[in-house]
């Protein structure tokens, strides 16, 4: 296991990252494998499944790397936590702003956008809009509503709005989805059981 941890630390492999932690015995601090600080002589290192482990053995956190905050640990499960809660609260409250949002959380706007990016990828206002967009796109197929209406209930201001973002996000149109929709209902047929003798 040894081995492994050890090539793992050399390469500094994200993957091991918040599985183990190395010690180093002459400076007294523990880090994560993706440290960026110098790596040590193997013979000065000892391996911890647990920063709590390191911690009671004597050793002090990394200020670089901060073990604190490694996959699993509890800064990085409520980072995770708060992610989340935005994106339900995306989901759920789509006619509120993004600054809304971020102050039901609890957090600036600011460092929202950049919990987005860094665990999602994009930005909450993408996140939003895709919600939108995604939830008119089941409206259309689903039922019949106007499409006035359906832009309300899927959080855009207007028709207008939900046109111009829904072609922009799938490439189609509100009507284009109705349309099809329409031929699919024209085309659909139903077949009945029966016995003899009524053979029609």
């Amino acid at each position: 296991m040894n081995t492994d941890y050890q090539q793992a630390r050399l390469t500094r492999d994200p993957r091991f990252d918040g599985t183990f932690f190395i010690a180093v015995k002459t400076t007294n601090i523990f880090c994560r494998p993706i440290c960026p600080a110098n790596a040590p002589l193997e013979k000065n290192v000892e391996y911890f499944q647990l920063a709590q482990q390191a911690m009671l053995a004597g050793y002090r956190p990394c200020l670089r790397c901060r073990p604190d905050s490694a996959p699993h640990s509890c800064a990085w499960q409520g980072v995770n936590t708060t992610v989340h809660r935005g994106m339900r609260l995306l989901r759920q409250n789509r006619e509120l702003s993004i600054q809304a949002i971020a102050t039901k959380l609890g957090i600036t706007d600011r460092y929202f956008r950049q919990l987005f990016q860094q665990h999602l990828g994009l930005s909450p206002k993408q996140y939003q809009l895709f919600d939108k967009v995604l939830f008119a796109k089941q409206l259309l197929h689903e039922c019949h509503l106007p499409i006035e209406h359906i832009a309300h209930a899927s959080g855009f201001a207007s028709a207008r709005r939900l046109q111009h973002n829904f072609k922009k996000v799938t490439g189609l149109t509100p009507k284009q989805i109705k349309h099809g929709k329409n031929k699919q209902d024209e085309l659909i047929s139903l077949r009945l059981a029966f016995r003899p003798p009524f053979n029609w």
